[in-house]
C-alpha cells in the first residue's frame, strides 16, 4: 500500500509541473527489470500496468511533436532525394556509354575528323547527322596491318516534316561485308533485308508490317529490333541498295546536296585481328590518312567526349551533395540543440523516478534514427516517382540521352546508400546534443522540473 500511495505522489506532484510533454504526464511510473512500466489511469481510477519500452517512448514523443519531426524529416528527404536523383542520372548515363561501345561492335571507326562531334552525339547521345566522305579512300584504309574485317556504312538524318513518318538516323549498310547489323538483326528473328525494306529500333513505334515513310517515299517494315538500351533504339537500318533511293526524293536536298551517293559514304567500321591492339591499328590508320580529312577512333575514345560530360556532372553532383550534407548537418544540430534544451524538464522527470542516462541517450539517438529513416525513404520513393513521370524532360535537357537505364539492383543499391546517408546524417547531427544532455547533472535536471 505504501509504494502504491508513493506511486500516486509522485505522478501528482509531476503532473503539476509546467512545460513537461502532456504524453509524459498522463502516466504514472514504476521502474522495472527493462525499462518503465507505465500505469494508466481508468475512469474506474483503477490502474493497468503495461510495458513501456525505449523505442516506444521514442515512438510517442515524434508523435507529440508532429511539427518538429516534419520539418527535420523534410530536410533529410531534400538530401536524400538529391543524392539518389544524381545518382541514378550519372549511372545512368554510365551505363547507356558502356552499352553503346558494346553495341557499335567495331574496335575502330574511320569517320571525318571535321565531324567528330557529330558522330559522337548520334552515337551517344541520340543526335541526327549527315556527313560523308569518298568511298575509294576505303581502299588505302583496308590496307593497314591489323584488319580482319571493314564495312562502310552511311549515315542520313530523317527531316521533323511530313515527308517523313518520325526524326530519326538513318543507317546504311553494306550486306556483304556487315558484321554488325546483322548479327543484332538475327538475334531479333528478323530475315535478310530486300531492297525496299528497312528494320527499326525498339524505340520506333513501327511494327513488321507497317509501312514508314522517308523523305515522301514507303518503306515496309521488316521488323523490330530488340532493346539495347542506346541511341541505336531510335534508329532505322536499311542496305545500301534501298538507301540510293532515298536520294530520288527532292526533299532529301534539305539534308545533304549529294547527287551520287553510292561514291560517298560516312564511316567504316573495323574489327581488328587476334592479337592486334585496336589503338594501334588507330594510330597506324591516322598516320597513313592524315592528309585525307579522316581520323581513326577506338569505340572507347569515341566515347571521350560524353565521358567528360559524365565527369563534368559528377562533379558538379558531388559538390551539390556535400553543400546540402552540411546544410543538413549544421540544421539538423542547432533544432536537436534546441530541442534538447526544450526538453530538460522531460529528461528531469524520467531521471526522478528512475530511469538511466544511457536511456535517455539511447532514446534521443532512436529519435533521430527514425527521422533519417522517415525523410530517407520519402525522398527515395519522391525522387524515383518524379524521375520515372518526367524521364521524358529529364532525358531531353541531357542532351537527348537515350534512357535512364538502370537495372533493378542498381536501383535497390543506390536506394539504399540514400537510406543509409539520410541515417548517417541524423545520427550525426542528434550526437553532440545527446552527449551533452548525457553529461548534465542529475541535480541540474532536477533543478529543471522543480523551476
Amino acid at each position: 500500500m505504501k509504494q502504491k500511495a508513493l506511486r500516486a505522489g509522485v505522478a501528482s506532484d509531476c503532473a503539476r509541473r509546467e512545460n513537461v510533454p502532456r504524453h509524459i504526464l498522463s502516466y504514472n511510473w514504476k521502474i522495472t527489470g527493462v525499462f518503465r512500466t507505465k500505469c494508466k489511469k481508468r475512469k474506474e481510477r483503477k490502474m493497468e500496468q503495461k510495458m513501456l519500452t525505449v523505442p516506444g517512448l521514442a515512438v510517442r514523443n515524434l508523435r507529440h511533436r508532429r511539427v518538429r519531426t516534419m520539418f527535420l524529416a523534410a530536410l533529410v528527404l531534400i538530401l536524400s532525394a538529391a543524392l539518389f536523383t544524381s545518382r541514378v542520372l550519372t549511372e545512368s548515363m554510365k551505363t547507356c556509354i558502356d552499352k553503346t561501345v558494346d553495341r557499335i561492335g567495331a574496335d575502330v571507326i574511320v569517320a571525318p575528323g571535321e565531324y567528330e562531334s557529330d558522330l559522337s552525339d548520334s552515337l551517344f547521345s541520340g543526335g541526327l547527322c549527315s556527313f560523308y566522305f569518298e568511298k575509294s579512300l576505303m581502299d588505302q584504309v583496308k590496307k593497314t596491318d591489323g584488319i580482319d574485317k571493314i564495312s562502310p556504312q552511311l549515315y542520313i538524318a530523317s527531316l521533323d516534316a511530313a515527308c517523313c513518318s518520325v526524326p530519326v538516323q538513318i543507317v546504311a549498310f553494306e550486306p556483304e561485308s556487315d558484321f554488325i547489323v546483322q548479327p543484332w538483326m538475327s538475334g531479333s528473328n528478323v530475315s535478310e533485308l530486300k531492297k525496299g525494306q528497312t528494320v527499326v529500333g525498339s524505340k520506333i513505334t513501327a511494327k513488321a508490317g507497317d509501312k514508314i515513310s522517308f523523305f515522301g517515299q514507303e518503306y515496309e517494315v521488316a521488323g523490330k529490333l530488340e532493346e539495347t538500351g542506346t541511341s541505336y533504339d531510335n534508329c532505322a537500318f536499311m542496305n545500301f541498295e534501298t538507301a540510293y533511293t532515298l536520294f530520288d526524293s527532292f526533299q532529301i536536298k534539305y539534308v545533304t546536296d549529294l547527287t551520287e551517293p553510292q561514291k560517298y559514304v560516312s564511316l567504316l567500321t573495323i574489327r581488328t585481328k587476334d592479337g592486334a591492339d585496336p589503338k594501334e591499328v588507330a594510330n597506324t590508320i591516322n598516320t597513313k590518312m592524315r592528309d585525307s580529312g579522316l581520323k581513326a577512333y577506338t569505340a572507347k575514345a569515341m566515347s571521350g567526349k560524353v565521358s567528360d560530360t559524365l565527369e563534368q556532372m559528377q562533379s558538379y553532383s558531388a559538390l551539390l551533395i556535400g553543400l546540402l550534407f552540411l546544410m543538413a548537418v549544421l540544421a539538423l544540430i542547432c533544432i536537436f540543440n534546441i530541442t534538447v534544451n526544450e526538453r530538460l524538464k522531460e529528461f528531469g522527470v524520467l531521471l526522478s523516478i528512475g530511469a538511466r542516462k544511457s536511456q535517455i541517450f539511447q532514446m534521443l539517438l532512436l529519435e533521430a534514427g527514425m527521422i533519417g529513416v522517415l525523410g530517407g525513404f520519402l525522398g527515395v520513393v519522391f525522387s524515383g516517382g518524379g524521375i520515372l513521370l518526367f524521364k521524358d524532360v529529364i532525358m531531353e535537357s541531357m542532351n537527348n540521352m537515350p534512357y535512364l537505364n538502370v537495372n533493378v539492383s542498381q536501383y535497390v543499391i543506390l536506394a539504399l546508400q540514400s537510406l543509409g546517408l539520410a541515417v548517417g546524417v541524423s545520427l550525426l547531427a542528434t550526437l553532440y546534443a545527446a552527449v551533452r544532455a548525457n553529461r548534465m547533472e542529475l541535480y541540474k535536471l532536477i533543478q529543471e522540473v522543480e523551476s
